[in-house]
C-alpha cells in the first residue's frame, strides 16, 4: 500500500513538472484533446432516451394537461408538465426543481436561477421559454408568490412510469435520471465540450483532471446561452421548421398525405410523392421535420377562419403578430402561435391596413408547400 502511494505521488510530481514545461499552445492542445476524449465517451453512452421517446413523453404530458376539465384537474397536470419540461430541457435535479420559486424562473430572459450547493443559471431555448412562460403567466393557476413546482417525489416517479407505459417504453426507462442524462448527451452531440455540459448540469469537475481541463464558468455560460438560443430556432429568412411525430399517413395514387403533431400540439399536414415517402422510409410514430418557406405562408387579418379559409389551405392557425419589418417592396411578419412556436411570412407591402405588432391574424399554408425531411 505504501509503495502504491509513493508511486502515485511520484507520478503526480512528474505530471506537474511536465505541465510546467509546456507552452501555452501545448497546454491548449492537450486541453482540446482531453475535451474531445471526454465528449466522445459521453456520446458513446447509449443509456439514454431516443428523440422519439422524448417527444412522445412531452406530447403525452401536454395533451393530459390540455384535456383536463376544470382548474382542479388541470393544475396538477400542468405542474407535472412543468416539472417534466425542467427535467427534459434544463437537466435539473428533482430536488432543485422542487425548491424553485416563481421569481427564480426568468423565462422572458430565457433562464432559471438554481440556488443551493450547485447554484447556477440554467438557460433554455427561446421556443421552450415561450411555452413555459405562457403557462406560468396564468395567475389563477400559479400565483405570483408561490412554488409552482413543489411536489411529492413519489408522485413524479409514478407519473413518469405511467407516461412511459402509455408511450410503449420498457418499465422504468423514463425517469428523472434518464431525462437528465439524455439532455447531457444532446448537448454533447451539439458540440459542447464535457466541462461546459457539467456546468449546465451543476456537476463538479472530476478529481484529477481539474488542473488540466479548466473552463471559465462565465465563458461556459455565454457558450451555453448562444447554443441554446439557436436550438430549435427558425431561420426566418429561409424557412419555418417544425419538429414532430407522424400521427397519420394516407396514400392516394402518386401522393401521400403526412400528418405530424409537434410537442406543443401543433398539427401540420404535408403532401409528398410516393417516391419521397419510400426514400424517407416514413412510418407512423417517426420523428420528422416539416419546413415551410416564408413566401409560401399566407396571412389573413383577424383571429378567425371560415369555410373559404379551410378549403384554400390545409394548415391554418390563429396567432398574433410579434414583429414586422418592411422595406419599399415587402414586409417580413413574425407571428407567435399560442403553443409557443413562431411562423415567419413574407408578403407584398400592404398600403391599406398594414399589419402591426399585436394584431390578431390567421396563418395559412398549403399542404403542398410543406417539405418533409429527417434532419
Amino acid at each position: 500500500m505504501t509503495g502504491t502511494l509513493i508511486g502515485k505521488t511520484d507520478n503526480h510530481k512528474k505530471l506537474t513538472a511536465f505541465l510546467r514545461t509546456c507552452s501555452a499552445d501545448d497546454l491548449a492542445q492537450l486541453r482540446r484533446s482531453l475535451l474531445r476524449h471526454d465528449s466522445a465517451s459521453l456520446l458513446r453512452n447509449n443509456d439514454r432516451l431516443s428523440r422519439q421517446e422524448l417527444l412522445a413523453a412531452e406530447s403525452y404530458f401536454w395533451k393530459r394537461a390540455a384535456g383536463a376539465c376544470g382548474l382542479r384537474e388541470r393544475l396538477p397536470r400542468l405542474r407535472i408538465w412543468l416539472i417534466f419540461m425542467l427535467l427534459r430541457y434544463g437537466g435539473l435535479r428533482l430536488a432543485e426543481i422542487f425548491a424553485l420559486r416563481l421569481e427564480d424562473m426568468h423565462f422572458k430572459a430565457g433562464y432559471v436561477s438554481v440556488a443551493g450547493a450547485f447554484a447556477r443559471e440554467v438557460p433554455f431555448s427561446l421556443a421552450v421559454s415561450r411555452r413555459l412562460r405562457q403557462v406560468l403567466d396564468n395567475p389563477e393557476a400559479f400565483p405570483a408568490a408561490g412554488e409552482p413546482t413543489r411536489c411529492d417525489a413519489s408522485y413524479v416517479r409514478r407519473s413518469l412510469l405511467q407516461c412511459g407505459a402509455a408511450c410503449g417504453m420498457s418499465k422504468g426507462v423514463l425517469n428523472a435520471r434518464a431525462l437528465r442524462h439524455s439532455r447531457a448527451v444532446e448537448l454533447g452531440r451539439q458540440g459542447l465540450p464535457l466541462p461546459v455540459v457539467d456546468i449546465f448540469l451543476g456537476r463538479r469537475a472530476a478529481v484529477g483532471i481539474k488542473s488540466v481541463v479548466r473552463c471559465d464558468p462565465l465563458e461556459a455560460e455565454k457558450l451555453l446561452r448562444e447554443q441554446l438560443q439557436k436550438e430549435f430556432a427558425v431561420e426566418t429568412s429561409a424557412r419555418n421548421v417544425f419538429q414532430g411525430r407522424i400521427s397519420a399517413l394516407r396514400q392516394s395514387g402518386l401522393l401521400v398525405e403526412v400528418v405530424l403533431v409537434t410537442a406543443g400540439g401543433l398539427r401540420i399536414t404535408a403532401i409528398i410523392t410516393d417516391e419521397s415517402y419510400r426514400t424517407l422510409s416514413l412510418s407512423e410514430g417517426m420523428l420528422v421535420n416539416a419546413s415551410v418557406k416564408a413566401p409560401w405562408v399566407m396571412l389573413q387579418a383577424g383571429a378567425q377562419y371560415d369555410e373559404e379559409t379551410k378549403t384554400s389551405a390545409e394548415n391554418y392557425f390563429l396567432g398574433s403578430v410579434e414583429r414586422v419589418r418592411e422595406d419599399g417592396m415587402v414586409a417580413e411578419v413574425l407571428v407567435a402561435l399560442p403553443e409557443g412556436s413562431r411562423i415567419c411570412a413574407l408578403q407584398n407591402k400592404q398600403r391599406n391596413a398594414p399589419l402591426r405588432a399585436g394584431d390578431k391574424v390567421t396563418v395559412m399554408f398549403k399542404a403542398f408547400s410543406v417539405i418533409v425531411h429527417l434532419e
